[in-house]
């Protein structure tokens, strides 16, 4: 009996057409499966990237009042110049660990200034700058003047809202609203906030009602 060629023994164990296809459907279909649960995984990573730059926001406002006899940081005031106008030039000292320049340009987008969603967001007609997080405006005595409330007048804590996601349109530091012309609602059409006690959250829309702003 004749043994098989090396030609024949390599034709044989090779795969055919068939089975190529066959094995091609299975990847592509494991692959379709799988996708959307690493993409809904990477959004859950993302948003608690975010929620955690909100608790080291509550953490350098508390380190920002302690230094300021107990007064809140402004969230906004009249005043065009972004190294002086908003709370995050008052808390990057703190922030960042060291003095630090602050410009207003990039500078937003530093460290826990920058929400990991808004920074994948584009560059808006007529933004200068893209911005990640509002404070509540309404620790300023008469928004936007920059004579601030002190943390003590704040009832509950943990109720009243903080700092959260602003909406990619609305682009701005303080928060006075919030519905979605303000909040941005980008994490799953919830947005991420932390309140006055440090405990961070994520709501939707239509969970806010209990929320405290103008305290």
């Amino acid at each position: 009996m004749n043994r098989p060629t090396e030609w024949q023994q390599k034709k044989n164990s090779a795969f055919t057409l068939i089975e190529l296809l066959v094995v091609i459907a299975i990847l592509a279909i494991l692959a379709a499966l799988l996708l959307p649960a690493l993409a809904a995984a990477k959004r859950k990573a993302l948003a608690a990237q975010c929620l955690a730059n909100l608790k080291q926001l509550h953490l350098t406002t508390a380190l920002y009042n302690s230094d300021n006899g107990d007064h809140l940081p402004f969230a906004w005031y009249d005043n065009p110049e972004p190294a002086e106008n908003n709370f995050h030039a008052l808390l990057a000292p703190y922030a960042f660990n060291i003095f630090w320049d602050f410009n207003g340009s990039s500078d937003f987008e530093l460290g826990i200034y920058g929400c990991p969603v808004r920074l994948q967001e584009p560059d808006g007609e007529n933004q200068e700058f893209d911005i990640s997080y509002g404070m509540n405006a309404f620790n300023s005595v008469a928004f936007p003047s920059p004579v601030t409330r002190r943390e003590n007048a704040v009832a509950s804590p943990t109720a009243t809202f903080l700092a959260a996601d602003v909406s990619y349109s609305y682009n701005h530091p303080p928060v006075t609203s919030l519905s979605d012309s303000q909040l941005g609602y980008k994490h799953g059409r919830r947005a991420n906030s932390v309140f006055f006690d440090g405990h961070a959250v994520s709501t939707s829309l239509t969970e806010t009602n209990g929320v405290i702003l103008n305290f």
